[in-house]
Order: C-alpha cells, then structure tokens, then sequence
C-alpha cells in the first residue's frame, strides 16, 4: 500500500530506508534511487560502504524512537553472512531481519577442507559433510536458522526456498526471523504466493522449450520440481515430528504455539498443521479443547487446546 493510499485514509506514515552497497558501480545505481524515493514522508538515503564495518551506524540510525526495523541483507558470497558480523543487527529490538542465504553457494565451500563456516553453520559443522547433497544443504539451512535465532534471541526463524528459474534445484532461501508470530503469518503468505508465482514463471520456461507443444498452456504442461518435492517431503515430516515433541513435552499446547511451530518449516502451511492435528485427535492420542463442536475449524486467537493423551 503507498504513502498516498494511506494518507487518503487519514494516516501519515512516516518511512526511513538506509541503502548500503559496498561496490562502486551498483552503488551508483542505488544512489539515483535513493534520491528518486526521497520525498514527503519518505527518506532515502543510500552510502557507498561495507556494511560489517557500520553496523553500529545502522543501529544508530533504526533505532530512533518510535520505530520499527527491518533489515534485509543480501550478500554477495558467504563470508558475509557470518552470524558475528550481523549481531549487532539481530539484536536490534523491536525488529526483524530477512537474510538471502546462498545456499548452493556455501555448500561448495563447505566442503573446501580450509573453509571455516563457525560463525555460520555452529562449531560443529564438519560433520555436514558427511551428508549426501541435499539433506546436507537442507541442514545447513536449518543451522544457519538455529544461530541466528539464538544470537537475536528470535522466538522465530522462518526459511523460504527459491528455485533456480531454468533447473531443478534451490538457488537460495530466505531467512525470516521475528519476535512475533503475526511475523511467520505474514511470512507464510508471502511464501504461498511464490510459490504458485514461480510454478508460473517455470511452466512459461518449460513450455517454451517445447515448441510441439504450443497448443497446451503452462500450467498444464508444468511438472512440480522433484527437487522441491523432496525438500517438501523432508520438511514436513520434519514439522510433524517437532509437533509431536511438543504436544509430549507439555500438558497442554496452545493451537497457536503448534501453528508456529510446524510453519517455520518450508513449504509447511496451515492445512497441513490441521490435518496432522485431526488425525491425532481421530486415532485418539490428543484431545482438542476450546471447540464450539468437534468440526469446528482451529483457528489463531480462538484459545483451542490441544491435550496429549496416555496410550
């Protein structure tokens, strides 16, 4: 929604946008935007700079109240999305912060004896390498997610694979981490839509090289990524086991903390956390309290329970 938009509807936002890029040629280009945005409400400012070394001007400059941060970093390489480096900005309260994450990336150099990846995989990430391709590039995600969630002290951490446009495979994910759950929602929405956008964009690719196929449109000719149904696979069997831990370790779980804690996995969504959860509830292992009745939809905010039964 625009500045325009929300004025006309009796609101003036106010919006500060910091713009950091380290190489001269690119910053050029930033710079003309800047200056192009700046105006009214809205600041921009762009500086010709590597950001590691003003991070404490970056804290400085989102961090004057009233104000929320956001702060996306997109790095060229691995060395600097080292979690060291981003600290002061993880701490940042209250905020959030998106991370492009190249994973394909610092998986090659993961596997480079000399390489140290410490300060983003965890001290124990040698033994990545004893993984086969996939499950080795998945886990490196998820510990990427687990230090950044510990340095921020985030309650949440989110990832979001993006496919390479012409190849079965993930280019790099995303990396959301917030405070709050309204965070993965919002987050979650977003993953949804790019998800059908990109079935879009590849069956236009795909259907292009199929010149004897012109008759049919891409949707019919597209043919989901095996590589993303596997991750699809993996992760949700992933979510479902972190939701069976959690439901075990308490009495009671509140639906909102099961929601929460099954979509920070890709490709996870709320169907699924309520399809896992109903057929708990049939085979008899979790009882669901708060319904108006038992085919009641569960829903965020509605104070549904979920109880963990003894066999």
């Amino acid at each position: 929604m625009s500045s325009q938009s929300l004025r006309a509807r009796g609101k003036v936002p106010g919006f500060r946008a910091l713009l950091i890029e380290k190489r001269p040629k690119p910053y050029k280009q930033l710079a003309a935007f800047a200056k192009s945005a700046d105006f009214g409400d809205v600041q921009v400012e762009a500086r010709n700079q590597d950001f590691r070394k003003y991070t404490s001007e970056i804290v400085k400059f989102v961090s004057a109240p009233p104000s929320f941060s956001f702060v996306f970093v997109d790095p060229k390489g691995w060395s600097p999305v080292k979690v060291s480096d981003l600290e002061p900005l993880l701490r940042i309260r209250p905020g959030e912060i998106l991370i492009d994450f190249m994973s394909s990336f610092i998986v090659r150099f993961l596997n480079r004896r000399a390489t140290n990846m410490d300060e983003i995989l965890g001290p124990d990430y040698r033994d990545l390498r004893t993984l086969e391709h996939e499950e080795q590039e998945e886990e490196a995600v998820r510990r990427y997610c687990e230090l950044i969630r510990i340095r921020g002290d985030f309650r949440y951490v989110c990832a979001l694979p993006v496919m390479k446009p012409d190849q079965d495979a993930i280019h790099f994910y995303l990396n959301c981490a917030t405070r709050n759950a309204e965070g993965v929602r919002v987050f979650k929405d977003v993953e949804q839509r790019t998800e059908k956008k990109t079935e879009v964009v590849r069956a236009t690719l795909q259907q292009r090289k199929r010149a004897n196929l012109d008759l049919f449109t891409p949707d019919v000719l597209y043919k989901r990524e095996e590589r993303y149904r596997r991750l699809s696979t993996r992760s949700k069997t992933n979510a479902e086991n972190a939701l069976d831990s959690l439901i075990s370790g308490h009495e009671s779980v509140p639906y909102d903390d099961c929601w929460a804690e099954a979509l920070q996995y890709p490709t996870v969504y709320e169907s699924d956390l309520r399809g896992w959860l109903k057929s708990r509830e049939d085979y008899g292992s979790i009882r669901i309290e708060g319904r108006i009745r038992r085919d009641a939809v569960l829903k965020r905010k509605s104070n549904h329970i979920i109880v963990g039964l003894q066999h």
